[in-house]
């Protein structure tokens, strides 16, 4: 098998000929070129081509975030909105003036509505770019106040999305058999998730999510039909599986929030994916053990960027039986054993001895790296990883 039918296999829940394993590689490409550290025989290669000198399936969710940008991709970040080459969508702010200037490390947008001004401004700086950082850091949010919600949302309102099904097929064929490339849809699953994450600091969200609920409310409906939009394009491309909504964790996303804010839209964009014909992925890094009862009613196919123990409460094990039969992890290696510093060699061979004793046939899996190939990773260690993938053999899943 490739390993792109290997892993489509894995999330179908088919028998493969080994498990896959798709580390994430471009935080650790990314903080060796910065630092003049990348060795030779990875220079110049994209994700997918350090993946063929490693011998492993290429991690391909997303985009390629290796590759170089045009600055202007940023210019809407501050929305939660970005940009990429490689991304079955466009996103263009329509019939608004706007302003964008990039000098060295900064970006900052000025854009101007009926209800008033909104700016926001981002970072980038070397010292980011030496530790894997590929994306520009929010320094000045777009909401500072109650008073900002209706030109944001009327921002919204003029964001135009523009399907680039082509731009995807190019990935796609860049990637080739060398792994299994996700198209892009939302990097937040739902518009009061987008408010959360990007537009505004999460403290601020907190006193305003008790104390100005109907502001956020109304905002957020305004921001609906571009999510709307949003998914449709990104289900306009070719790809089997599309990504939708990121970073869920039991205090940011506690369980009452994710069920009435989150839960919904995954139960829609999961809907609208199988409808298409595809199945869906999202992105469950960070701690889960109190949301795991709530992520199977939701409907998608795949928890990617499985954190467990040491990083979180609960191990791999415990994370596949709350997700219970049908939904396929990717990731169960934590970043932090790749880390002599932080887990000695006996450890880590301790470590493995234990995961792989635990997964019993291997079913519904795809190990990687949660959430990244962390800069000082002893590579070597990827090697011992594979090596055990090879010792395990081929996954017959269990009769359903």
């Amino acid at each position: 098998m490739t390993h792109r039918e290997r892993m489509l296999a894995a999330i179908r829940g088919e028998p493969t000929d080994r498990l896959p394993w798709a580390p994430r590689m471009d935080l650790w490409c990314i903080a060796h070129r910065a630092r003049g550290t990348l060795p030779r025989k990875f220079q110049g290669l994209d994700t997918a081509g350090i993946a063929d000198v490693l011998g492993v399936a290429c991690h391909a969710v997303r985009a390629d975030f290796t590759v170089a940008r045009d600055p202007r991709d940023f210019m809407l970040r501050g929305l939660g909105i970005e940009n990429h080459p490689d991304a079955p969508y466009r996103v263009e702010l329509r019939g608004l003036r706007m302003e964008f200037s990039h000098e060295d490390e900064s970006y900052r947008t000025r854009i101007w509505t009926s209800a008033g001004e909104v700016s926001f401004s981002l970072v980038h700086t070397a010292e980011m770019k030496r530790e894997g950082i590929s994306i520009p850091f929010v320094q000045e949010f777009a909401i500072r106040s109650v008073d900002d919600c209706d030109a944001v949302a009327e921002i919204f309102e003029h964001l135009a999305v523009v399907p680039t099904p082509d731009a995807y097929a190019a990935f796609r064929r860049r990637i080739g058999d060398r792994g299994l490339a996700v198209a892009n849809g939302s990097l937040v699953a739902s518009p009061m998730h987008g408010i959360l994450h990007d537009l505004m600091p999460p403290e601020q969200f907190f006193y305003m999510y008790a104390d100005e609920r109907d502001a956020l409310t109304r905002l957020a409906r305004r921001m609906e039909p571009w999510y709307d939009r949003a998914l449709a394009a990104s289900l306009r491309c070719e790809a089997e599986v599309v990504y939708w909504g990121a970073n869920y964790d039991q205090n940011l996303t506690w369980p009452a929030f994710f069920l009435a804010e989150i839960a919904p839209w995954l139960q829609r964009a999961a809907g609208c994916a199988h409808a298409a014909g595809k199945l869906l992925l999202t992105h469950t890094d960070g701690e889960n053990q109190k949301l795991l009862p709530l992520f199977p009613p939701c409907g998608f196919d795949v928890a990617e960027s499985v954190c467990p123990q040491p990083m979180t409460r609960c191990s791999l094990r415990e994370v596949r039986s709350g997700l219970g039969p049908r939904i396929t992890v990717w990731g169960g290696i934590p970043s932090v054993a790749l880390l002599p510093g932080q887990m000695d060699d006996r450890a880590f061979g301790s470590y493995l001895d234990d995961l792989f004793a635990g997964l019993g046939p291997g079913e519904r899996l795809i190990l990687g790296v949660s959430d990244n190939v962390p800069p000082d990773a002893d590579l070597a260690r990827l090697d011992r990883i594979k090596e055990r993938v090879e010792a395990f053999g081929p996954v017959h899943p269990p009769a359903s």
